[in-house]
């Protein structure tokens, strides 16, 4: 009876990966995929190349090619979106999504890494011309969220792009179009990065912890740096340790030369 039962559910499991592996062709859903994503995040989402499913420890879904836009406006580029899914919804036509990353993406309307280069260099004394200023090269985004009361509540985001890395989280509301992101990032200090921005690289603002907030609307998010307020404590912090060394100097000085004094030889 045992042995009935294991043949039963062997079989039962080798027709289910069968069906999925070789007859279940993702991209006969991908109009589905789009419309859920859109309709959720009241967005235009559309993905211009193929979807691959990719089974492992955390089912995926990966696509390759993607423009999201709102009211014909374009906000972000990917060259590759990956989705943590459930397979046995998908099945019944349903996605599910319990995390999401883009990678290689432009992000449209501000330059990220332009706007923190300018805003540092002219609290130097320094003006720096941004070359890009239609959109953000983002290198990775990595988030996992839920909705709830129809917004998306962020638990957790990543993201770098080739000057900053951070995480934080945040909130989307669909409804009303905004978006409001809290991350804490750092300033990154690979070499080829350096050479790149040269005088102008930040080096004053690495190892040090860097409050972004990303808010407004969809089509124009503004972003919040605190360099000036940090730069402002960095020099406070500068000038007391250097007053503090000064006096230890000072005082130094004058009991060496009364050790001179008494001490003539």
């Amino acid at each position: 009876m045992i042995r009935n039962i294991l043949y039963i559910l062997s079989f039962v499991l080798f027709t289910f990966f069968f069906y999925i592996a070789v007859l279940f062709d993702i991209n006969d859903h991908k109009d589905s995929l789009e419309k859920m994503i859109s309709k959720q995040a009241n967005i235009e989402f559309k993905i211009l190349g193929d979807l691959a499913l990719d089974f492992g420890i955390n089912t995926k879904i990966k696509a390759n090619l993607l423009s999201i836009k709102k009211n014909n406006i374009l906000i972000l580029e990917s060259d590759e979106f990956n989705a943590s899914v459930s397979v046995s919804k998908i099945l019944t036509g349903r996605f599910d999504i319990d995390s999401l990353s883009f990678k290689n993406s432009k992000l449209y309307g501000l330059n990220i890494d332009g706007s923190i280069i300018k805003s540092y260099n002219l609290l130097a004394g320094r003006n720096y011309n941004i070359d890009n200023t239609e959109y953000s090269q983002i290198e990775l985004v990595e988030a996992k969220g839920y909705f709830q009361d129809n917004i998306l509540q962020i638990k957790d985001i990543g993201l770098k792009t080739e000057l900053l890395e951070g995480e934080g989280f945040g909130k989307i509301n669909p409804l009303n179009e905004t978006i409001n992101i809290s991350a804490t990032s750092s300033i990154r200090t690979d070499e080829n990065i350096k050479k790149k921005y040269n005088n102008y690289y930040p080096k004053y603002l690495v190892d040090t912890q860097l409050p972004v907030l990303i808010s407004g609307n969809y089509n124009n998010p503004e972003i919040d740096v605190k360099i000036s307020d940090i730069i402002t404590k960095k020099l406070k912090e500068e000038i007391k340790s250097k007053a503090i060394k000064s006096l230890k100097d000072k005082i130094k000085d004058k009991i060496q030369s009364e050790i001179d004094i008494k001490l003539p030889f």
